[in-house]
């Protein structure tokens, strides 16, 4: 059975956490959330949507021009076979170099793991050890426990927040971020406060990475895995 590795933290020697914003570019939410992280020297990856970046590429230009890193989250976020190859077209051609980092869309790990791109040796499949839900509240309270209240947190955390939406609805793509972007400076000074440096997960050592098979029981080892068929599983080896 071939097994493909997913990393979900980084070493825990290292003062850093990797803030993680899924289902960009969405102007003005992205440029906003670029305000933020400029005015508190945070650092980021954006997991960006091939038909958000084809539809926005100066806003994929800002966040590269910021000095943050863009991943490839797949093209339309159904699930197809070959979706990340074809958001690579696009992601790959505005930043002018291949992505080295991906995200499965609702960590759909079975339909992701169908794309070449996904398979590469020099890819890295990136999930996350916290997930804050910050879609589903309207509450920005609420989505800052979640990120530091988690038992999770400390060096190496992978966190998962959202600055757009896979739904084509506009007041669904716009509204959704504004909590989350709320509750975000707080966050990072929290972070601060604790000793932890927000980076791109480039900048921070993976540590050993969990392993995705087809057909595997599920287990508990991602949580949050929304909207992802049960047959997904993660394990240690």
């Amino acid at each position: 059975m071939t097994k493909y590795p997913v990393y979900v933290r980084g070493i825990a020697t290292e003062p850093k956490v990797a803030l993680t914003f899924d289902d960009g570019p969405n102007p003005p939410r992205t440029e906003q959330l670029l305000r933020i992280l400029a005015e508190s020297g945070a650092r980021a990856t954006f997991f960006t949507m091939g038909k958000w970046a084809e539809r926005f590429p100066r806003t994929v230009e800002r966040v590269l021009a910021a000095g943050h890193l863009v991943g490839n989250h797949g093209y339309s976020g159904q699930g197809c076979i070959g979706d990340y190859d074809e958001a690579e077209a696009v992601i790959g051609h505005l930043t002018g170099t291949p992505s080295r980092y991906l995200r499965p869309h609702t960590f759909n790990y079975e339909a992701y793991f169908q794309s070449r791109i996904s398979r590469l040796p020099e890819s890295f499949t990136i999930g996350r050890d916290i997930d804050a839900d910050d879609w589903k509240t309207t509450d920005p309270d609420i989505i800052v426990r979640a990120v530091l209240d988690h038992p999770s947190l400390g060096p190496g955390s992978i966190i998962v927040l959202h600055d757009g939406a896979e739904n084509e609805e506009a007041a669904i793509r716009l509204g959704r971020p504004l909590p989350m972007l709320a509750a975000l400076p707080r966050i990072i000074a929290c972070l601060k406060e604790r000793g932890l440096w927000c980076v791109r997960v480039d900048e921070m050592t993976l540590a050993e990475p969990l392993f995705w098979a087809a057909g595997a029981a599920t287990v508990a080892l991602e949580a949050h895995d929304h909207l992802a068929p049960r047959a997904n599983a993660l394990t240690k080896t």
